[in-house]
């Protein structure tokens, strides 16, 4: 990725960033990729897929059905209310 595609990138995002940081990112991004390529070329011929390499299980619990609070509940403390709901500020257009 070079630095052109990085300002596009940001551009898109709009997010903006100074040259030193632009010229850090193309480094960056250079050398992650080439580390996806040398991982590209180990043979994984034969060895099993894995999701976690330590043994590690989840342990999960049960979903338990439990009372939940009523509308009136959940918004008797809130800052702002309107029609039984949380009112937010709006900040996009």
């Amino acid at each position: 990725m070079n630095r052109e595609e990085i300002k596009h990138i940001s551009d898109i995002a709009q997010i903006e960033f100074t040259d030193e940081e632009l010229d850090g990112f193309e480094k960056d991004f250079l050398e992650t990729m080439d580390l996806i390529e040398n991982i590209k070329k180990i043979d994984t011929q034969g060895v099993d897929e894995v999701f976690q390499v330590n043994g590690t299980v989840n342990n999960l619990k049960e979903d338990e059905i439990k009372k939940s609070l009523s509308q009136e509940e959940a918004t008797k403390n809130a800052k702002s209310e309107k029609y039984g709901y949380f009112k937010l500020l709006k900040f996009v257009e």
